[in-house]
């Protein structure tokens, strides 16, 4: 069931954490519903308190409703709104349950210095599996190792920036020596889309290699992604880092 689970929907496990000085905190990934929860940590780290709004996306780029819990309270909606006071901090979980998986992405926006991760978890009757995700960039183009031997599998999550203009993703793939596998189409991100995709199923010439994919776009965009390692036999996975380039 988990692996017709991430075949199909690949639900990532990962948290995006970054500053925020004057711009937006982008969480290029999220997934709610059925087993499937993300948890979000906002962090004050300005000398003053801190007003804040997180916006959830779907993979169309449209406002995402979610419900989740913040402090006690449950509330429903396309954003989750607060103050943090000096040194303060909030978590916002989501519910999970319901008759099917949502993802997306998460936007947080606010004039003070932030931090934020979000940690996505798989509950299982084994065991609750997740994985964190270090600082991601938005940028033209980034890279992420790729491992598709004895039985491992990677997938990349991807999120536009671009809140007017769809972006043509190029996935371009090298083995350990620096040499091309391929290099082709991975998909249309709408305006403020997103974008999910298991790397040995939607370019099954990486099945079965090990190396490195730049994930990017033939003209100027600003995207923003990730990386996931899964494990043979539905087993754990781990994120991975996505470099800038």
């Amino acid at each position: 069931m988990k692996k017709r689970m991430l075949l199909g929907l690949l639900l990532l496990a990962a948290p995006l954490a970054a500053l925020n000085t004057s711009g937006d905190i982008i969480l290029a990934h999220f997934a709610d519903g059925l087993q499937w929860t993300t948890t979000f940590t906002i962090v004050n780290l300005d000398t003053a308190q801190a007003s804040y709004t997180l916006y959830f996306y779907d993979d169309n780029g449209n406002p995402l409703s979610l419900s989740v819990v913040v402090a006690g309270a449950v509330s429903t909606g396309t954003s989750s709104s607060g103050v943090l006071a000096v040194n303060g901090s909030a978590v916002i979980q989501t519910k999970g349950g319901g008759s099917g998986v949502r993802q997306g992405w998460a936007r947080l926006t606010s004039s003070q210095k932030l931090g934020a991760q979000a940690v996505f978890v798989e509950h299982t009757s084994v065991a609750d599996y997740e994985a964190a995700v270090p600082v991601g960039l938005v940028s033209n183009a980034f890279r992420i190792a790729f491992d598709n031997t004895n039985g491992y599998f990677t997938g990349v999550a991807i999120s536009n920036w671009d809140q007017l203009n769809p972006v043509t993703v190029i996935a371009t793939f090298r083995d350990q020596t620096g040499g091309q596998i391929v290099s082709a189409q991975a998909a249309i991100i709408k305006p403020f889309g997103h974008t999910s995709l298991l790397l040995n199923l939607t370019f099954p010439t990486t099945a079965g290699r090990i190396g490195s994919v730049d994930i990017g776009c033939a003209s100027f965009c600003s995207i923003s992604g990730l990386g996931l390692r899964f494990s043979p036999n539905n087993g754990p996975f781990t994120s991975t880092s996505a470099f800038g380039l």
